[in-house]
């Protein structure tokens, strides 16, 4: 009787020892798991807890540009910074970029987003101190900004809206074979543009091409430099000059009733009246510019951030444009392109 007392009394042990383990190995495992959970929230609290206070300073009010900027903030926002944005945009007036950078730098911003050349130029030449970032930069080492784009230097780096002009020529040559005089009009303060000139003059050289050139130095003497241009052209290319990109509806209104075709190195000018683009997308940029921001950021100097070129483009089409040179749904314009009005 005694020994059955005793086996019934281990066998209890055992039953009570057993539940204590599954109890403590389910408390470790909870634990864990709550560990975990409150690693990832508290990963997440800091990620949207991140604040950073942009300077941004824009050369001019257009498409482009503006997307540039938009394109920034959202990427910023979407990896978690809460963003507080100081924004001067000096309209194409050039003597008031020193003093908009001055004003950026003295209000304690965390960067400077410099958005076209001559704000980039400016903001560079100004502070030393504090990150610049750029965009909207066709060639950052001609323009000064940059060593080299793979090696930047100093406090400076962004994002080149830099895209093969002679793919654009030869997809343009493609849908308008006849194309023999193609015109150009730029901005002759910009060094942006001259640098696209150069490269233009020598493409369409290669393809047996007369550019027609019309250098104005202010918006009010595009209407007058169009109505000339037109005369002696059969074609025209919008390059990503901020002067002209500003007055596109003015460019558009010309070539359309010319009939004189056209393509633009990014849809902003087709948006406002030229008929197509084969070219890149700033929203696109803005958002690999707040990219390099993140990397700044976290602790990744400028001079060690290579310049981002873009290698994604899309067709345009401007569907009222192409209705007004008489292009049909049947033209190879409107192959794989989206259209717009």
């Amino acid at each position: 009787m005694k020994k059955i007392i005793l086996l019934i009394l281990a066998m209890s042990l055992l039953v009570v020892g057993c539940k204590k383990a599954e109890e403590t190995a389910d408390s470790k495992v909870n634990n864990t798991k709550e560990t975990v959970q409150e690693t990832n929230e508290g990963e997440k609290s800091s990620q949207e807890g991140k604040k950073i206070k942009v300077g941004i300073v824009q050369f001019a009010q257009h498409i482009a540009l503006d997307r540039s900027r938009e394109g920034f903030i959202e990427g910023l926002k979407d990896m978690g910074y809460e963003v507080e944005e100081e924004t001067v945009n000096v309209n194409g007036d050039i003597t008031l970029i020193g003093t908009a950078v001055k004003k950026l730098e003295g209000s304690g911003v965390d960067l400077i987003y410099a958005i076209a050349t001559p704000a980039a130029q400016e903001a560079r030449n100004s502070v030393e101190n504090i990150p610049v970032i750029f965009n909207a930069v066709t060639d950052p080492v001609s323009a000064n900004l940059v060593e080299s784009n793979e090696h930047p230097g100093r406090n400076v780096t962004g994002v080149s809206d830099y895209f093969s002009i002679e793919t654009q020529l030869e997809n343009f040559l493609e849908i308008f074979p006849d194309c023999k005089k193609l015109g150009v009009l730029y901005s002759t303060g910009e060094a942006n543009s001259e640098v696209q000139v150069k490269e233009l003059e020598e493409v369409a050289n290669k393809h047996g091409l007369e550019l027609v050139k019309a250098g104005v130095a202010n918006v009010n003497d595009v209407s007058l430099a169009m109505s000339s241009l037109v005369t002696k052209i059969d074609c025209y290319v919008g390059i990503q000059d901020n002067l002209a990109s500003s007055a596109t509806s003015i460019i558009a209104q010309r070539l359309k009733e010319a009939k004189i075709p056209s393509f633009a190195g990014e849809s902003g000018p087709v948006e406002n009246g030229l008929l197509l683009s084969d070219g890149i997308d700033y929203v696109k940029l803005g958002r690999s510019a707040a990219e390099i921001a993140d990397e700044i950021i976290k602790g990744k100097s400028p001079a060690d951030i290579p310049v981002v070129f873009s290698t994604d483009t899309k067709r345009i089409v401007n569907k009222t444009t192409a209705d007004a040179l008489g292009l049909d749904e049947n033209s190879k314009v409107f192959e794989g392109a989206e259209e717009v009005n």
